[in-house]
């Protein structure tokens, strides 16, 4: 009944929810600084309009929210969400209606868990995205990659052994509910990422190099050429936006780099002079923990698919010190497939293992937030990732002490007093 009566108050038309809300007696995690601020926040129009340590009137017509001391922070993002990824494989090539169905229940999950906003690091079709902006669909704003680009036996390419050729032979490059699109050739890759772009994509996703749960290729495969990958940045970036590519090598790393990429995803099997030259490149690492660490235990996982996890998990632990020694963006990330969804709050207490909670919140709040803004004027919604004036009023309250025990943050059911997202309030239990 619970989720029924969240779900009415958050489609009921806009001028019946309160406009102005002041949460009053709160302590602010502002999302960059790691000590704890007392004070009260207004939020008008969708907007944080002021910030302020002392007592203020709330205007004419403002809902006043009591926040009882708890902690306040900017709404979670996660920088690698794949929501059309979570079908069972027992159901194989399912029709898009089932896909579509899942990624309802994943993007209802990830907002209830208080991310506010997720970057889909390909698959997911920017229609989804756009249906939960306009309010028919309930789940966090989302950046859409569009159909993830990858050269035929690449990571990208998950047909059957005897499927035909998509291109050469059955006359569509797109693979089952366009979640990627096998692409060779530098025109090849240009169409495929203007159309992604056509379609509403707010960045470009390629597959830079070999993966885990893809049958073909070697984990040290380079992908794709060199040209092929500046098409694909010259056509992102005459959009003003940019690319992230999968890899987990140096040599696919570096090529990745050297041809513009901005963004890599994983990265875990890097050296000590490449995470050097990722930093001197301005590039992000946005890689993940619990994925790898519990991937083995996923329905279907095959024998080469596992030989495959343990070569780059074997790599984890040295990337994330890394990460740190050149202190490398690396924002908040999970990447989670295959029904795996709601071990996402599992990731902050793993990383807090190498990080503190103010870093892992800074990770999962600010420092995502930059990396969404990569997109430029893709970026649709302004500023948000931090409790600043003038930015969109993405909020938590938050029950328990999330910088001195991160795991509160494990059942937002029961620890999440708050969400807001954009000013509207999505949760409400004080």
């Amino acid at each position: 009944m619970k989720n029924i009566v969240l779900l009415a108050v958050t489609f009921l038309p806009s001028l019946a929810l309160a406009q102005s809300y002041l949460i009053e007696n709160v302590r602010i995690f502002n999302g960059v600084d790691p000590e704890l601020t007392a004070g009260h926040v207004l939020v008008e129009d969708g907007v944080i309009a002021s910030v302020s340590e002392e007592a203020m009137s709330p205007p004419e017509g403002a809902t006043v929210i009591d926040g009882g001391n708890r902690v306040l922070t900017p709404g979670f993002i996660d920088l690698h969400v794949h929501l059309t990824s979570h079908t069972p494989s027992k159901l194989g090539d399912s029709h898009t209606t089932v896909v579509g169905a899942i990624a309802n229940d994943v993007a209802r999950h990830f907002l209830d868990s208080g991310f506010t906003t997720i970057r889909d690091a390909g698959g997911t079709h920017p229609s989804l995205a756009r249906a939960i902006e306009a309010g028919v669909v309930y789940g966090p704003r989302v950046f859409p990659s569009g159909a993830i680009l990858s050269q035929t036996g690449g990571h990208g390419d998950w047909r059957h052994p005897s499927a035909p050729h998509p291109m050469l032979e059955s006359g569509s490059p797109y693979t089952p509910s366009d979640t990627g699109v096998l692409v060779d050739g530098v025109d090849q890759h240009l169409a495929a990422a203007r159309e992604n772009l056509r379609r509403g994509a707010t960045q470009i996703k390629i597959m830079g190099g070999g993966g885990v749960m893809s049958d073909y290729d070697p984990i040290d495969s380079l992908q794709p050429s060199p040209a092929e990958i500046r098409a694909a940045v010259q056509a992102a970036s005459d959009w003003g936006t940019y690319v992230l590519a999968h890899a987990y090598t140096s040599e696919a790393v570096r090529r990745l780099v050297d041809n513009g990429v901005r963004c890599i995803e994983h990265g875990l099997l890097i050296d000590d002079a490449t995470a050097r030259y990722v930093k001197q490149n301005d590039v992000v690492i946005s890689t993940q923990l619990v994925i790898f660490r519990e991937l083995a235990n996923l329905p279907g996982i095959t024998e080469t698919n596992l030989e495959k996890l343990n070569v780059v998990l074997a790599g984890q632990e040295n990337l994330i010190e890394l990460i740190k020694k050149h202190d490398i963006t690396t924002g908040f990330s999970t990447d989670l497939i295959g029904g795996m969804y709601p071990m996402v709050t599992r990731e902050f207490t793993e990383r807090a293992m190498y990080w503190t909670p103010a870093e892992v919140l800074a990770q999962a709040t600010s420092e995502s937030a930059k990396v969404i803004r990569m997109a430029g004027k893709r970026n649709r919604f302004g500023n948000f990732g931090e409790i600043r004036e003038g930015w969109v009023a993405d909020l938590l309250l938050i029950n328990g002490e999330p910088l001195e025990d991160i795991s509160v943050l494990r059942n937002p059911d029961r620890n999440l007093a708050l969400i807001m997202k954009a000013g509207e309030i999505i949760k409400q239990q004080l």
